[in-house]
């Protein structure tokens, strides 16, 4: 049973240590870069690189909206399942990006 736990806690510790953080910048009234291509398990974080506006990262089909991000703030998310995710920004729908979620 002792075996076990362990084979547990290292299959466990190896996927935690295979996530990956994905960093998008906001930037000139644009998400950089716009499409970002990820496996199920990583982040994403987008920090506001502007010198004055405020966004946020909205997710339309979930309804799921970031706060307001202000100059020098991010907002990060895990994505556990495989499929596209297109979002925008909730106060200037017009800056849109796309989040690919691959199964590998």
């Amino acid at each position: 049973m002792r075996c076990l736990a362990g084979i547990l806690i290292a299959i466990t510790a190896v996927s935690a240590a295979a996530a990956e953080t994905v960093e998008v910048a906001i930037r000139d009234f644009r998400f950089v870069p716009a499409r970002v291509s990820i496996r199920a398990g990583d982040t994403v974080r987008w920090t506001n690189q502007e010198k004055r506006a405020s966004h946020s990262v909205l997710f339309t089909a979930e309804a799921l909206e970031s706060e307001r991000l202000f100059p020098g703030e991010s907002w990060s998310r895990r994505f556990d399942g495989p499929g596209s995710q297109a979002y925008r920004c909730g106060p200037h729908p017009e800056m849109e990006g796309v989040v690919e979620v691959r199964g590998d």
